[in-house]
């Protein structure tokens, strides 16, 4: 019972310190004017980066590896996940429950929802939220994880599109690179939400 207890309390700290690191990860440098490039978390090295196409290419890279989800992270996006498709089947036994969007490729932020859609008969019809959108959604934030999770209901399309940029993502190995930079940029702006007028 002891050892239940704390590897749970180990667990709740662990998670802890994964959102004390997701909110610094993408708001702890400074933007504006007084943004000063040698401080950026991200740069590698002690030297500055070289003006002109090679260095905001390896700047970019850098970025990146700053950026993308660490293995924390994606553990606690998939403890989410894993509630969710259990509630989900408490409600609806024969639903399927599916990710699409950035977790599905592996394109999102440490601040970034996670979207689900759960496909069932009779599902939709019996859930009004965000009743002014085409699809309706379900918002919710993970009490744990602090993790934003925006579900939906039997949208074929989502998934389908999710299984499309992957498709990509294996012609184009660098693609991630250029979307990492594109969405911190949009999130940084409030650009990033469609139902405001953003990406």
């Amino acid at each position: 019972m002891n050892d239940a207890i704390s590897r749970n309390a180990s667990s709740h700290n662990q998670i802890d310190d994964i959102h004390l690191r997701l909110i610094t990860k993408t708001s702890g440098y400074p933007l504006g004017l007084e943004f000063h490039p040698d401080e950026v978390p991200w740069k590698s090295g002690d030297c500055g980066y070289e003006l002109g196409i090679i260095g905001l290419h390896n700047e970019i890279k850098d970025f990146f590896n700053y950026i993308k989800p660490t293995a924390e992270e994606q553990f606690a996006s998939k403890i989410v996940v894993s509630k969710i498709k259990e509630v989900a089947h408490s409600l609806w036994p024969d639903c399927q429950v599916d990710v699409f969007g950035g977790f599905k490729t592996g394109l999102y932020l440490p601040t970034s929802d996670i979207d689900m859609v759960i496909f069932g008969s009779g599902i939709s019809s019996e859930i009004k939220v965000l009743d002014k959108t085409t699809v309706p959604i379900v918002k919710m934030t993970d009490k744990e994880t602090e993790v934003n999770v925006d579900i939906s209901f039997n949208m074929i399309n989502s998934v389908r599109a999710a299984e499309l940029i992957r498709v990509y993502m294996r012609t184009y190995p660098c693609l991630p690179h250029p979307v990492f930079v594109l969405k911190q940029f949009l999130f940084q702006r409030n650009l990033n939400e469609v139902w405001t007028g953003g990406l």
